[in-house]
């Protein structure tokens, strides 16, 4: 049964439902989750709003296996003026990966907030 707990699950073989979040990602590369040793992240929905008033807002999805090199879920996404983007398709992690994202306009002012449910499975 899932624990819906915000603090890490303290028993082998734990289910824990979990959240994470950016408030006002700007145009760096920013991490959104880093799946920690002996765990199993289902990422459930990643919803990105912008939050900067431009019409060209968009943004890369990506993750970086094992810690390694980017394999990009979603390129040059738009997310248009004070939109909603839900990505609602599971994504899997395993100990080491990384998921990311990347925001960028014209501008170079590009903001968005990020919020991104999933599950912790603990197997350790």
């Amino acid at each position: 049964m899932a624990n819906p707990s915000t603090v890490n699950a303290t028993a082998s073989g734990k289910e824990v439902l979990r959240r994470t979040f950016s408030d006002g990602a700007g145009e760096t590369a920013s991490i959104i989750l880093t799946a920690p040793a002996d765990h199993i992240i289902t990422i459930l929905s990643i919803v990105i709003i912008e939050q900067s008033d431009l019409t060209d807002a968009k943004f890369d999805l990506f993750v970086l296996p094992d810690g390694g090199s980017s394999l990009f879920l979603l390129v040059n996404q738009e997310v248009g003026l004070r939109e909603t983007f839900v990505w609602g398709d599971k994504i899997v992690l395993t100990g080491g990966d990384v998921l990311k994202t990347q925001t960028y306009s014209a501008a170079g002012t590009a903001t968005v907030d990020i919020w991104c449910s999933y599950i912790d499975q603990d197997f350790s």
